[in-house]
């Protein structure tokens, strides 16, 4: 274990307390990458941090970017390998300084504080890092694991009702496509957030440690409801939400696997209806969809890798629980983006 370079795929040492006692076991060279509203909002975490570097950022998809990485590279210069690199924020934080911590040096010691549910339930499982190159959504990325995950449930508490309810759409889909047994379990008691994180980390660790650089087609599954949830993110300018995209992304999905006669009309409606979706989610799927016409949707899908000659591989359901990667021709997918989706049928 000890041989293996900073950011190789290996099940992190998960910690859960708080934030100022966590802190005090950072090596003295670390450089905490920090969402500029999370240290606002949480001034303990901020004074807990007097003693190290800290260079405060601003969520959110713009930053995402080359040019955000070069820029916090150039105030690096003097910061060795043997540093620890703190991302404390969401999952465009974590996102960046997974890339960053990737490439300083040719790799340094990483450890992801998510701040939000979401980038807790998903992003800071994996290792994966990624910056968006114009339109493209995560187009340039790397696998860079940290070595430790801290959850400090008191940063939860300022979360908005959307923050939330991306992390909780996230969390449905990992047992809606990984642990049938859960989402009927949790469908007749929906858990509170703390087993919500506990069990949807455990289900996404699993297949991580299964797949940890995405050869097997197993790890795969964790993209159910990302093919057009990206092109919906897109379509807004990045001003739909991640998980909310996502959930809309898993609308599709199962309309496809419906219309496609893989995925069970009771099983769609199961699904959707125990989804965290905002009210109207299908006007609000609508909404986006009109906006966009199916050649610019083919392309942002041929960029994003999803996409081939029109043809889509897509994670889609053959039951609560079990899954498969299908080949959507293109006819398939435009009739449902040129009439159910965008009239919202």
């Amino acid at each position: 274990m000890n041989d293996l370079l900073p950011g190789a795929v290996v099940p992190a040492r998960e910690r859960t307390g708080l934030f100022a006692s966590l802190v005090k076991t950072l090596p003295p060279e670390s450089v905490v990458f920090a969402d500029q509203r999370v240290l606002r909002l949480h001034p303990a975490a901020a004074k807990a941090l007097a003693r190290f570097e800290v260079l405060p950022m601003v969520a959110g998809e713009p930053a995402k970017s080359l040019t955000m990485v070069e820029r916090l590279a150039r105030k690096l210069h003097g910061v060795s390998r043997s540093a620890t690199f703190v991302a404390l924020g969401g999952g465009t934080i974590g996102d960046v300084i997974g890339v960053l911590a990737h490439l300083h040096k040719r790799g340094v010691r990483l450890i992801h504080v998510p701040t939000t549910l979401l980038a807790a339930v998903d992003s800071s499982i994996g290792g994966k890092g990624a910056v968006n190159v114009g339109e493209v959504k995560n187009a340039l990325g790397v696998f860079h694991a940290p070595a430790e995950t801290w959850l400090c449930p008191a940063f939860f508490e300022t979360l908005s009702d959307g923050q939330l309810r991306e992390g909780r759409l996230e969390a449905w889909k990992m047992v809606a496509t990984l642990d049938a047994a859960t989402f009927r379990r949790w469908s007749r008691k929906p858990p509170d957030d703390g087993a919500l994180l506990r069990e949807a980390r455990g289900l996404k660790d699993a297949v991580v440690r299964t797949d940890p650089y995405e050869r097997k087609d197993v790890r795969v599954v964790l993209n159910f409801g990302h093919t057009f949830g990206h092109v919906l993110e897109s379509v807004s300018g990045y001003t739909l939400r991640h998980g909310d995209a996502v959930g809309l992304g898993m609308l599709c999905a199962l309309d496809v696997g419906v219309a496609m006669g893989l995925t069970p009309r009771g099983v769609a409606d199961a699904v959707e209806q125990a989804l965290p979706n905002r009210p109207g989610a299908r006007r609000e799927l609508s909404r986006w969809a009109s906006r966009a016409k199916v050649s610019a949707v083919s392309t942002v899908l041929a960029a994003d890798k999803k996409g081939s000659g029109g043809a889509l591989r897509m994670v889609l359901l053959e039951d609560l629980g079990r899954w498969r990667v299908a080949r959507v021709e293109a006819s398939q997918w435009q009739g449902l983006w040129r009439g159910a989706w965008s009239r919202g049928g």
